[in-house]
């Protein structure tokens, strides 16, 4: 039960950071609702976080069922990444897409899969 909420509360926690307000400065301000301080990587040190989640046997094996259920990866050139200071967790961002062309969220939170958040929808 305990991993159930812990999953639940860090899916709408990334499904919040990353589908919210583009602007990850509201966090710093508090203005988010969950009090976190996050900073986004970029760079060279965003390049090496990538790499080392795309050469990880848990990518790998997590890629493998984006394609059974329907999804497609097409690369690394809208990642994002961000370092969340409250929880000393690196949170990693890679889209993918849908059988429909839809981009959809793949989350990980320290190189472990946390869920596929949807598009937002207005």
């Amino acid at each position: 039960m305990k991993k159930v909420l812990t999953l639940l509360f860090t899916s709408l926690l990334v499904f919040l950071m990353f589908v919210g307000p583009g602007n990850v400065a509201l966090a710093h301000e508090g203005d988010s609702g969950c009090g976190c301080v996050v900073e986004e990587i970029s760079g060279a040190e965003k390049n090496k976080i990538v790499s080392n989640l795309l050469k990880s046997d848990e990518f790998k094996i997590e890629r493998k069922g984006f394609k059974e259920v329907g999804f497609k990866w097409n690369g690394v050139n809208a990642v994002e990444v961000i370092y969340n200071h409250s929880f000393e967790t690196m949170m990693i961002g890679l889209p993918v897409y849908n059988v429909d062309d839809t981009i959809w969220t793949a989350v990980f939170f320290d190189g472990v899969l946390v869920g596929i958040s949807p598009p937002e929808t207005h």
